[in-house]
């Protein structure tokens, strides 16, 4: 399975809703995804304001989709991807948000795929965070 990363205009989300994680990959000043670079990668925080001309950061952290999921638990939301094969003969996916503190909880539409039933479900859980 390959590691999926958030698009640009997620990675500008989550560094306005306080996204401060470490991560290898990162979206540079033309939007583009980079990685980091060298034999031993280093993990570090691209959204941290950077010494350019009073202007702050202009990269983006670009987690993946697992490591925005942790970070949302942490933020009290729990989202959980469920694979439904009961009504269909191909598998679905959608996901069930929960907050934590009380149980709330809300989910998604189905999807074929389990990376894009996460993404949404990221999606909507973002927009909800304070």
């Amino acid at each position: 399975m390959k590691t999926k990363v958030v698009t640009l205009e997620m990675a500008k989300t989550l560094r306005k809703k306080g996204y401060k994680e470490s991560c290898l990959a990162f979206y540079g000043l033309d939007g583009e995804l980079c990685n980091a670079e060298g034999t031993n990668p280093i993990l570090q925080d691209y959204n941290a304001p950077k010494p350019t001309r009073g202007r702050g950061s202009r990269c983006y952290s670009a987690p993946t989709l697992s490591a925005v999921q942790d970070w949302l638990r942490y933020k009290h939301y729990e989202v959980l991807v469920c694979k439904d094969t009961f009504f269909e003969s191909k598998p679905t996916y959608f996901c069930r948000i929960t907050r934590m503190k009380d149980g709330l909880s809300r989910d998604t539409k189905p999807f074929r795929s389990y990376d894009q039933a996460l993404l949404d479900a990221i999606k909507h859980a973002i927009t909800l965070l304070r």
